[in-house]
């Protein structure tokens, strides 16, 4: 088996935990699959006995650390007070107070995202000059999500995960949102179907990349470009069917470890030892990843508790990196 190849028997399981089994099997370990649906795993060598849940969860991080990345108000205080960057912007705890503030963000571009969810979930993003009714709109379905919200800036950029383990940064990609590139000759929903073709792509983080999904909120970003699934775009234009980035909503993870200027991995590893995390990913959006720096073209997004393996160990494009090991030696296995 290659080192970036997957055991069998395992395929039932989110494609990360499954690169966990891989390279603890390749180090003689024993593998017991505590609760399947849970992808829990307790890992033994020798006397040496370790508990992990989806490949990033273990005893390495406190509680504390996870609920403070957990929340987004709570991660942009310590990230914030630790001096770095971050969007500017409020958060709200009813929609009154959020609404009663439109005319403060009407003349920018904003993002509107509950406090507590993870892929991208209920996060919607409000152009300049926005009305009344779609930024109501969007407020309401981030509270649909969470007690809490938050309305910031739009920093303008590709966005970066940065995989953080230990005191290293392992990984560095950029999530690109779900997409398809004309051809002048098919619709966006035959681009599609033939893009999910991949045998990289399936359903349930089983695979190294998810399946474009054509629902009403694919439907509803097209149509914001003025387009439908109909549409035939001309050749080599890019049509985007999400506005997050997330690689579990039919987006791209392209590697960008040798490619980002030194001073974001501080900035990154500076963010994980702000919330004292081990194991983390930080999301950097910036228009001048491989330049130094410049706080008008960056920002630390947000810290990830449970950030997935596989998109750098299995990415779309670049050169795969071998992440899931260093977890190991983080848990002192030999």
């Amino acid at each position: 088996m290659s080192s970036f190849e997957l055991p069998k028997g395992y395929e039932d399981l989110e494609i990360s935990t499954q690169i966990i089994i891989r390279d603890a099997l390749a180090r003689k370990m024993e593998v017991e699959i505590i609760d399947r649906g849970e992808n829990f795993l307790r890992l033994k060598q020798g006397n040496h006995t370790e508990f992990i849940k989806e490949a990033s969860k273990t005893r390495l991080d406190s509680l504390m650390s996870y609920l403070v990345m957990e929340n987004k108000i709570a991660s942009k205080l310590i990230l914030s007070e630790n001096k770095i960057r971050v969007p500017l912007g409020k958060n709200y705890s009813n929609t009154g107070s959020a609404l009663s503030d439109f005319e403060t963000f009407r003349d920018k571009k904003k993002v509107v995202k509950p406090v507590t969810t993870n892929f991208g979930i209920g996060i919607g993003i409000s152009p300049i000059g926005d009305s009344y009714e779609n930024f109501k709109t969007f407020v309401e379905r981030a509270f649909s999500f969470s007690s809490s919200i938050i309305v910031e800036e739009f920093v303008e950029g590709p966005e970066y995960r940065f995989l953080v383990l230990g005191d290293e940064v392992l990984a560095v990609c950029n999530r690109v949102p779900a997409n398809v590139i004309g051809d002048g000759k098919r619709s966006i929903a035959s681009l599609v179907e033939e893009k999910n073709k991949d045998p990289r792509r399936g359903e349930g983080h089983k695979t190294a990349l998810e399946k474009i999904q054509m629902t009403e909120i694919e439907k509803e970003v097209l149509a914001s470009q003025a387009l439908g699934f109909d549409s035939v775009l001309p050749e080599g234009q890019v049509a985007y069917l999400r506005k997050n980035s997330n690689i579990s909503t039919g987006g791209d993870s392209v590697d960008f470890t040798d490619t980002v200027h030194p001073d974001f991995k501080k900035i990154a590893l500076d963010s994980a030892k702000a919330a004292n995390a081990i194991i983390c990913g930080v999301d950097i959006i910036s228009s001048g990843i491989d330049k130094k720096p410049d706080p008008d073209t960056y920002a630390v997004l947000e810290i990830n508790f449970n950030p997935v393996l596989y998109i750098h160990e299995f990415p779309y494009s670049g050169k795969p990196r071998a992440v899931g090991t260093k977890i190991l030696d983080l848990l002192g296995f030999d």
